[in-house]
């Protein structure tokens, strides 16, 4: 039996296993909890919430006033009666050791009263939303939507509550947080009450799982997935089967660069933002163009930076902290220092972080792994300033860099004797953003955020290579080549978001509404010099090119969006509706190095509008059903509409490609369906979805020919070589469709946040290529996640034991590329808190030395690729961290 099969049988017995246990304790918790409403249930209308660092981290994400929880209490009486009135049933039954002296309204007026939830981060939900405040325990990586957290507080006796005050001082409940997503509704919402799916990752994981990218922070999520290059680094995310510049990246709603793709020349966007700058990133999955316009396709990775709060505590007037993590697959430490600091209404917060590395571990022989040296350093300030109790303005200045020296190895060498690569990424900003928060306002706007920003960022490559014969007239003797390839993303712009709380009848309405303008200026040059190694002499003139050249004209995009959106809630129903315009406009500026070779720019301005319409139905206090259409759209990038390349050296093939003025945006039209489960001691989570696509866009299909003389037939060979010109394009090509299911969920053996859980997740997603009638090449593996995580009652330490199987993805029958089997991993994480200021945090995985190839690297290599081992994962690997705070 070969280690493969051995662990996946160990998954398939540990899974059984978890799952009957899981099945039996829920079984018997349930059966608990109906018959009796015993004191556990309380938790789903209470509200007894500790402080917390996560919620620290998201109080500026959520930027609502103590007032306005108070407001939304008092407000949504309708739904609060019906858990007053579930409260009731259950304080009534408690047993008499158990019950208070106070009668059953009075025992649970405290909990759900406004005064528990004054630490919710930031502020509350507008009046017309009553936020019933639960603690949340996270699950593995971040808190996911599809699976809402049970509560984590039960009722306490009066006894049990003067243990509870004096220990007070000394516990802090980390699990017992209220996660907040600000992206699936551009307005903080609870994420286990968002009719979508959105996984939420604070400053607590980040730090706990030690995250240093987006391969790292979405390593147990199942569906989403990050392509990694092992010369240009992380490409991009996966989401639902979508990927590339179908997802949208945005940093505190400010677009990162798309990706670039061309020839040998590979830009990714996984490598442009700094974790150690983060407050949170959230990932929503499925079509988000009602709220952000073109990309927002498949799905949206939403980065929000770090605030001086995030690090200060409410009193403080200064906070630091410093870190080290040791990365044994790289070799490198990730040092990173922090500080912040408050004077009167002043505050802000300072970041330096320096990482390096080489290359990864593998199984790889070492005639195909290539020498690699890294290094990054990002310097980051965030200040603010508080004009009045409900208004504040803040600035952020950002410089992100990323160097790397590539030496390719000898059995990687083709055309080549020697090749070395450099490669710079590099992004800059500056952002100025005012925000107005009042719920009491007297007029009808409650809420007000205004931002403008200018974004510098670029990718940098470097290539020098030794090569025994040369082009043109180097040919035959030896040469040195230096290439220079450039890839500029300059962009600014603006947004302006308002909102407005108010009630029409028995309904509780919050209208959003606003307006996002950029513009971004693209330019790619390349260059080039070769140098004959024997003569000295150098030359520009390297066949096809005469350099330098631009294979794309320079262009200026603008977009402009603007967008209405209103959450509703009318007794259990809770509804969202929204409708978002956008117009798309692209200027070209062809210069002599694009059009020397007689290609022709185009020009593009195009529109469209995109619906939503979100229900979700409170069936009880904890099960929830909710369903939503949303309609997608990606607008073509200049590069897609725009190319102009020739090579008309080959003997026996000539090509060229064309840019393409009738390419047409790409569209969808998705449907998703979900249930919720939220109890004490366990919860779930069950979305099935239902994605068409219209449109893709496939870049460089065959779309032709042409001949270079006058001559019918075509000269096809001869002496001369071919005569005929085989043309490119990009083109509207296919129709897709995508469908799934993605489970989760946490038993907890006690409905405190502490001890012992259970953790589950699962996806599955079949897509095909409805034009050529196969299956999409860009669908994930079916993929599950099960854990054992424990957390010590002082909160001193954790662990988590997981365990992770990938399937075997589904091809083409006649596929001859590679296609990876299934494989099952297992890591231990773990932290540990000596004394209050000092944390060590270790990290184990791939415990048993699995080799293994993750599906999206190696998807496009042959079936026999001689260096295909260059593409596996790391064997056993170690992080450990040490963090101080001073």
């Amino acid at each position: 039996m070969n280690s493969s099969s051995f662990l996946l049988r160990i998954f398939l017995i540990s899974a059984a296993f978890s799952s009957f246990a899981y099945w039996e304790l829920s079984r018997t918790a349930i059966a608990s909890i109906l018959p009796t409403a015993g004191s556990e249930a309380l938790a789903k209308g209470s509200d007894t919430i500790e402080k917390t660092p996560s919620e620290e981290s998201t109080a500026l994400s959520s930027v609502w006033s103590e007032s306005q929880i108070s407001n939304s209490m008092e407000e949504s009486s309708n739904r609060n009666e019906s858990y007053l009135s579930f409260g009731r049933t259950v304080a009534q039954s408690l047993p008499p050791a158990q019950e208070s002296e106070d009668e059953p309204e009075a025992a649970i007026a405290p909990l759900v009263s406004p005064t528990n939830v004054e630490d919710l981060p930031g502020s509350a939900s507008p009046s017309t939303f009553a936020t019933e405040a639960q603690a949340l325990s996270a699950p593995a990586t971040g808190v996911d939507a599809t699976a809402p957290q049970a509560p984590a507080v039960v009722a306490q006796t009066s006894e049990d509550e003067d243990e509870a005050d004096e220990e007070s001082d000394d516990i802090e409940f980390v699990g017992d947080t209220i996660r907040l997503t600000v992206t699936g509704t551009r307005t903080p919402v609870r994420i286990d009450e968002l009719p979508a799916t959105v996984t939420v990752f604070e400053l607590e994981d980040i730090e706990f799982y030690q995250f240093q990218n987006l391969r790292d922070l979405l390593r147990y999520e199942p569906g989403v997935s990050v392509r990694d290059n092992p010369q240009f680094g992380l490409q991009d995310v996966n989401i639902r089967g979508l990927e590339g510049n179908r997802i949208l990246f945005q940093l505190d709603g400010i677009r990162l660069p798309e990706r670039f793709e061309f020839g040998p020349f590979n830009l990714g966007r996984g490598d442009f933002v700094d974790f150690a700058t983060l407050q949170a990133v959230e990932v929503l999955r499925g079509p988000a163009s009602t709220l952000y316009g073109s990309d927002a396709l498949g799905g949206v990775v939403s980065y929000r930076s770090l605030e001086p709060r995030d690090l200060l505590g409410e009193d403080d007037d200064f906070a630091a902290d410093v870190s080290t993590t040791f990365l044994s697959e790289t070799g490198g430490f990730d040092n990173v220092g922090r500080l912040a600091f408050r004077q009167d209404d002043e505050e802000g917060v300072l970041v330096i972080s320096r990482r390096d590395g080489r290359e990864p571990d593998s199984f790889a022989d070492s005639e195909f792994v290539d020498s690699l040296d890294s290094e990054g350093t990002t310097f980051y300030g965030n200040f603010v300033g508080h004009l009045s109790p409900v208004s504040r303005v803040s600035f952020i200045a950002e410089d992100f860099s990323r160097f790397t020296r590539r030496n390719e190895a000898a059995g990687n060498l083709t055309l080549n004797l020697t090749e070395e690569e450099d490669i710079l990424i590099d992004r800059s900003r500056l952002s100025l953003t005012y925000e107005y928060d009042d719920p009491d306002s007297p007029s009808f706007l409650n809420y007000a955020r205004g931002q403008i920003f200018y974004q510098d960022a670029g990718t940098r490559e470097i290539l020098r290579e030794t090569r025994a014969s040369g082009a043109g007239a180097f040919t035959g003797q030896p040469v040195f080549r230096e290439t220079e390839n450039e890839f500029i993303a300059d962009s600014f712009g603006g947004d302006v978001q308002l909102r407005s709380d108010f009630t029409t009848g028995s309904a509780n309405h919050r209208l959003t509404y606003g307006v996002d303008v950029s513009s971004t200026f693209n330019t790619r040059p390349r260059d080039r010099t070769q140098t004959n190694l024997i003569t000295g002499e150098s030359t520009n003139v390297i066949p096809p090119d005469v350099f330098p050249v631009k294979d794309f004209p320079d262009g200026d995009t603008l977009r402009v969006g603007a967008y209405i959106q209103d959450e509703i809630e009318i007794g259990q129903f809770d509804i969202i509706a929204g409708l978002r315009f956008d117009y798309y406009d692209l200027q070209t500026d062809p210069d002599e190095d694009f059009s020397r070779n007689g290609a022709e720019s185009v020009d593009l301005d195009a529109s469209a509008l995109s619906p939503r319409l979100a229900v979700l139905y409170q069936a009880s206090p904890a099960i929830s059903l909710y369903g939503q259409y949303a309609r997608g759209f990606r607008a073509p990038l200049y590069s897609e509409i725009n190319s102009g390349f020739t090579n008309l050296t080959g003997r026996f093939f000539k090509y060229e490609t064309l840019s393409n003025p009738d390419l047409e945006p790409e569209t969808s039209n998705s449907f998703e369906v979900g249930v919720r489960g939220n109890f004490p001691q366990f919860d779930f989570g069950v979305t099935g979805f239902y994605n068409t696509y219209d449109n893709f866009i496939e870049t460089f299909v065959e779309a032709g020919e042409r001949c270079l003389v006058p001559a019918d037939p075509c000269p096809r060979g001869g002496r001369a070589g071919t005569q005929v010109v085989t043309q490119f394009q990009t083109q509207n090509v296919a129709e897709a469709r995508i469908w799934g299911i993605e489970l989760s969920g946490e038993y907890r053996f006690s409905p405190d946040p502490h001890g012992f859980s259970i953790l589950g997740s699962f996806a599955f997603a079949q897509g095909d290529n409805q034009t050529e009638d196969e299956p999409l090449e860009t669908i994930d593996p079916i993929t599950g996640v099960l854990g054992l995580r424990y957390r010590a009652p002082d909160d001193r330490w954790r662990a988590e034991f997981l365990s992770t199987f990938v399937g075997e993805a589904r091809v083409a029958d006649d596929s001859d590329r590679f296609t990876p089997d299934a494989y099952v991993l297992f890591d231990l994480i773990g932290s540990y808190n000596p004394i209050p200021d000092l944390g060590l945090s270790l990290g184990i995985y791939n415990l048993f030395n699995e080799e293994y190839y993750v599906y999206s690297d190696v998807r496009n290599q042959p079936e026999d690729a001689p260096d295909i081992q260059r593409f596996s994962q790391p064997g056993t690997n170690v992080r450990l961290g040490v963090s101080y705070r001073f």
